[in-house]
């Protein structure tokens, strides 16, 4: 059984109620539903008409073309193709010459982690490139240490003082902390009446000399650990 195919043209329009699909139609206006479906699909039909014919002359234009002579031979390309493989497949175990070096900055642009951005000031005041560079030469001088340096032993002693990496870099220095820094300044939510300079100096975590604030803390319990024991010394003694 073979479909029944109606021919549509001005003198067999399309049935009156129809509620299909009409290439063309939403753009048609003013007109009778006859004289449109009329035009929309002699309209179509002559546009799929004219790409066939353009395919075809494609078609017949590629396959007449005389072919071009090749560069290289076959052998060459599956050489070339079975050495790209061997260097770059994830499950072979080649060279691989586009990995990157650890203190390579990464590309402009890539807003991933960089170690050591966050907690020191090699990511304030200066530009992405020399920040991103600066914080993978310190965290690789701090992996070297690491390795060197076994385990129970300070790897902070005897490490020279390099450009760009200073042992123990302290967040929070007592200079206070840069202009137009909106980050969180400790112990100091209701400083009032001073200015910006006066308020990051004073601050418990910059104002000590220590390497550290936990340092400073641990020095600072300890001295009062002894002045309590000096006092109950004394208290025994008058008693």
């Amino acid at each position: 059984m073979t479909a029944f195919r109606r021919q549509v043209d001005e003198c067999h329009p399309l049935i009156p109620g129809y509620t299909g699909y009409i290439p063309l139609r939403f753009y048609r206006v003013g007109t009778s539903f006859g004289n449109d479906s009329v035009w929309c699909v002699n309209t179509f039909r002559d546009i799929t008409e004219r790409k066939s014919d353009q395919v075809a002359e494609l078609r017949h234009t590629a396959a007449t073309t005389p072919q071009l002579p090749p560069l290289c031979t076959n052998e060459e390309v599956l050489n070339v193709l079975d050495d790209y493989n061997y260097k770059h497949h994830p499950n072979v175990l080649g060279i691989v010459e586009t990995k990157r070096s650890l203190l390579e900055p990464p590309i402009p642009g890539w807003t991933g982690f960089v170690p050591r951005s966050k907690v020191t000031e090699f990511g304030h005041g200066v530009r992405y490139h020399v920040m991103a560079e600066n914080c993978y030469q310190d965290f690789k001088n701090s992996l070297d240490r690491n390795k060197q340096y076994p385990a129970g032993k300070d790897p902070m002693k005897d490490v020279p003082v390099t450009k760009g990496s200073h042992p123990r870099q302290r967040f929070y220095r007592p200079e206070g902390m840069m202009p137009k820094y909106t980050g969180h300044i400790p112990h100091e939510r209701s400083g009032l009446g001073k200015t910006f300079g006066n308020v990051s100096r004073s601050c418990s975590v910059c104002s000590h000399p220590d390497e550290s604030y936990g340092a400073y803390l641990t020095k600072k319990r300890k001295a009062e650990k002894v002045q309590e024991q000096i006092k109950e010394d004394k208290k025994a003694l008058t008693a």
